[in-house]
């Protein structure tokens, strides 16, 4: 209980006797002889009351309720701020930079590059075009990965060419950067990130089709064909129902996608059979697929160097010739293929000759070893580094399918020579198979043990896969 509540009961209670006290002595009533000391004693509790009850709230109070506030004195002075406009104005002039990756589309040249990457540089345009080390971007080759950055103003800043290999991660890199001094412009190596990418799936409808709406890239199917002949493609085979499980590479710059890269590795089912494959690079063969087993999948000698199949006109000892009706031998086989259709060379060589003849137009001569000779002819054009003495890897290509010389339409003329004699390319026994030495085949059982692991693994995910759906299927 506080001091206050104290006071407040012992004031009541002394009130109430006060009270009582009167009216026991009657001191309202009149006479009785003046003032009694019964009434002088009543009188002088109530003058005290409010004296000794004042008192005692003083008292009880905390002494430091009753202290007074500080005096606070407020005082206003004017403070003089810089002139901060100059410094604002320098902010806004500066142009944050902005950065832009592209692709390089076909037919694509420098102008159309800048254009596309919002760049409009005057000075960096100039440069890149009188530039020794920068001549890769006058002219860049489709498909290549580009980054730049600008300012607002599209002033360049650095701008990178992507040139990476399909045959390793390693590649180069050329770069044009600003400095205070101008431009430079210098290549170097650069290693790849690259992942490796799991697909599967089931023929629904035709192979390619079904494999690109199971988001297979289309040069990752374009490798798949290029690993079997024409006349033994297993990948064309593939029918409804017939399952299909890969491994490929995803090529990364700086965090970006570049592009696909090397097929690694395929199973293909058809036919009650399974197909298994892998890339082997160090085959001294310029990479082929290979077998578990080492075996090669494919010829290394190309029955029909160019991919359309269509035979026009059979090789021939006597045949009369279409535009001057002549009975003569027809020491080769036309393959009709569409103007600028690609010509590519039938196995590894030396060019011996890349030119004009008479009645075979533009051709190409390629010699495959000791008395072995291709030779390409009616050609469009000729590739710009088929040269006389360059060496040429299998499917590579050399040329493109036209009409020149004596020809009726566009075709490709392919002869085969070996020795002194012409053979028919379609019927010969050529040397074409690729044995890998103890060591190569060692190497590669190494390189494709996780490779074979990962496929196992995507097969049984997918034969449990198609079982559930299956089930789903007859519930239905």
């Amino acid at each position: 209980m506080t001091s206050q509540l104290i006071v407040g009961k012992e004031l009541r209670r002394l009130g109430r006797g006060v009270i009582d006290l009167v009216r026991s002595r009657r001191l309202s009533q009149v006479g009785g002889g003046g003032v009694t000391r019964t009434y002088v004693a009543a009188f002088g509790i109530f003058c005290v009351l409010p004296i000794a009850a004042t008192a005692a709230l003083y008292y009880s109070i905390p002494s430091e309720t009753l202290t007074t506030d500080p005096v606070r004195t407020l005082t206003v002075e004017q403070v003089r701020l810089p002139d901060l406009r100059g410094q604002m104005a320098a902010i806004e002039a500066v142009t944050d930079p902005i950065s832009h990756e592209i692709f390089v589309r076909e037919a694509e040249t420098l102008t159309s590059l800048l254009a596309r990457l919002q760049i409009k540089d005057v000075e960096a345009r100039n440069f890149i075009v009188t530039s020794e080390e920068a001549k890769a971007l006058v002219y860049p080759k489709e498909g290549q990965f580009v980054s730049a950055v600008a300012g607002e103003d599209g002033k360049l800043e650095e701008l990178r060419l992507y040139m990476d290999s399909d045959i390793s991660h390693e590649g180069s890199v050329l770069e044009v950067l600003r400095t205070a001094e101008g431009f430079t412009a210098k290549t170097k190596p650069y290693e790849y990130d690259t992942e490796l990418t799991m697909a599967n799936g089931v023929v629904s409808g035709s192979p390619d089709t079904s494999l690109l709406e199971a988001g297979v890239p289309a040069k990752i199917v374009e490798q798949m064909h290029s690993a079997f002949d024409f006349d033994h493609d297993v990948v064309s085979q593939l029918e409804r129902g017939d399952a299909f499980r890969l491994i490929y590479e995803t090529k990364f710059a700086e965090g970006s996608f570049v592009r696909h890269g090397r097929l690694l590795a395929m199973q293909l089912d058809h036919d009650g059979k399974t197909t298994e494959l892998f890339r082997f690079d160090n085959d001294d063969a310029g990479g082929n697929f290979y077998d578990a087993q080492g075996n090669i999948s494919r010829r290394t000698f190309m029955r029909v160097p160019l991919d359309v199949k269509s035979v026009t006109s059979e090789f021939s000892p006597l045949r009369r010739h279409p535009v001057t009706g002549v009975l003569r031998p027809h020491w080769g086989t036309d393959f009709r293929a569409p103007w600028g259709a690609l010509v590519r060379a039938a196995a590894d060589g030396t060019v011996q000759f890349a030119g004009v003849g008479t009645g075979y137009g533009k051709y190409i001569r390629l010699e495959h070893g000791p008395g072995i000779v291709s030779l390409y002819a009616h050609l469009s054009s000729i590739d710009a580094h088929i040269k006389k003495g360059v060496k040429v890897k299998y499917g590579e290509v050399i040329g493109r399918v036209g009409q020149t010389g004596l020809a009726t339409g566009p075709h490709l003329h392919y002869e085969l020579k070996i020795g002194k004699e012409q053979i028919n390319p379609m019927t010969a026994r050529l040397p074409d198979r690729k044995t890998l030495t103890p060591y190569q085949y060692a190497q590669m059982e190494v390189l494709i043990a996780p490779l074979r692991a990962k496929l196992a693994r995507l097969q049984k995910l997918q034969v449990s896969a198609l079982g559930v759906q299956n089930t789903s299927l007859q519930t239905n």
